[in-house]
């Protein structure tokens, strides 16, 4: 029988990614970026836009609108929010095998955490909308951070409020910049639906499994609910 791709007695807690690696939103944020710049009657291209559009919300306004005000931004950001969320909301759900293998981790006593760029209304409607909240100690977005990934930042911030050392974390990552975080943070990291091919992300020794979903957790002989 296998074991679980990483080691029970030194993982002291399991941080989590949301976006494309709780649920696989990302084809409805990119979508809601097309519609929200044509609105608001921007000229970039698809390309030019989505070379932007990385980091925290936040970041991106002030990267996409460097003369505007904090409130300008800010209203800015929560336009284009509320198209994503009205685009996903018909397909929420969570990637296969989410549940049992949070499930699974809370029975082992292992500490979980939500570590995202993601804001505090796009966590809400996340992990509400799914019917997760209560597996997580910790829900860390992008009003607790000053920078976004690839930045260690939201990943150091997550591990400081559930008390544990970094080293001793195992987190869950879809992007190249949110497997660069990890790694950064000292981290190990387990890649989960992953948005690019392998060889995009670059070398990864911090890297312990890449999967398409976490039934291929739940397959392992130490997984079992």
């Amino acid at each position: 029988m296998q074991s679980p791709p990483f080691d029970l007695v030194t993982t002291k807690a399991l941080l989590f990614d949301m976006d494309g690696t709780v649920t696989d939103n990302i084809p409805y944020h990119i979508r809601s970026w097309g519609i929200w710049a044509k609105r608001e009657g921007l000229s970039h291209s698809e390309e030019e836009l989505l070379a932007l559009t990385h980091g925290t919300i936040s970041e991106i306004m002030r990267r996409l609108f460097p003369e505007a005000t904090a409130e300008e931004q800010f209203l800015q950001g929560e336009r284009k929010e509320a198209i994503y969320r009205e685009l996903y909301q018909p397909h929420l759900s969570s990637l296969p095998g989410l549940e049992e293998f949070l499930s699974w981790a809370r029975q082992q006593s292992l500490p979980l955490a939500i570590a995202t760029a993601g804001d505090a209304t796009n966590i809400a409607y996340t992990v509400d909308g799914l019917k997760i909240r209560s597996y997580f100690d910790v829900l860390v977005g992008s009003e607790d951070v000053t920078h976004g990934k690839p930045h260690p930042e939201v990943y150091l911030v997550a591990a400081e409020r559930l008390g544990v050392e970094p080293e001793s974390c195992v987190a869950f990552e879809d992007s190249i910049a949110g497997v660069e975080a990890v790694r950064r943070a000292g981290m190990k990291c387990i890649v989960v639906n992953p948005m690019a091919p392998r060889e995009e992300y670059g070398d990864c020794p911090h890297v312990l499994n890449w999967i398409a979903d976490y039934r291929e957790l739940m397959s392992f002989g130490n997984v079992s609910s």
